[in-house]
């Protein structure tokens, strides 16, 4: 990896973990909005910049109360996310992949763990989560700006 490469992607990791424990609040718990996962909606400009998100996302959750646990599958829900927003064409369908992830992997992440909900609220409260933080910014940034390609070149 090139120095500027690298320099990018510690910049995007930075900005997740920095917005991840500013808002820490609201970052971890069955009831999150994780808006440093709006970091993913780079991936419509360079699929590289996964690395970064990633990375962000493995920092941060050294943070979690969850712990480990949630070092370990908390990242794997945000890379595979990542991955399928990378190989999905439809725009849509892009932005709902980490809905989907992360709502099945982290709401049975946090029904095994704490019991005090059913799976499906868990799972449906970190769905709505990822939309607020993810679907609704990219739809309103595929209006503004992947349909304007002078801002499109800005970010590649």
């Amino acid at each position: 990896m090139k120095t500027k490469e690298l320099t990018v992607q510690a910049f995007i990791a930075g900005v997740y973990v920095a917005l991840s424990l500013f808002l820490m609040p609201y970052t971890f718990g069955p009831i999150q909005v994780r808006v440093a996962e709006m970091t993913l909606l780079l991936l419509f400009f360079n699929k590289r910049y996964s690395f970064g998100i990633t990375l962000g996302c493995l920092i941060t959750n050294l943070f979690s109360p969850l712990g480990l646990v949630d070092v370990v599958f908390g990242t794997f829900a945000t890379a595979v996310s990542c991955y399928a927003m990378v190989k999905t064409k439809n725009t849509y369908l892009k932005l709902m992949w980490p809905a989907v992830f992360n709502g099945i992997i982290i709401g049975l992440e946090l029904t095994v763990l704490f019991k005090e909900f059913p799976f499906i609220f868990n799972m449906f409260f970190v769905a709505v989560g990822e939309v607020i933080a993810v679907f609704l910014p990219g739809i309103v940034m595929k209006k503004k700006v992947l349909e304007n390609p002078a801002l499109h070149d800005f970010f590649s």
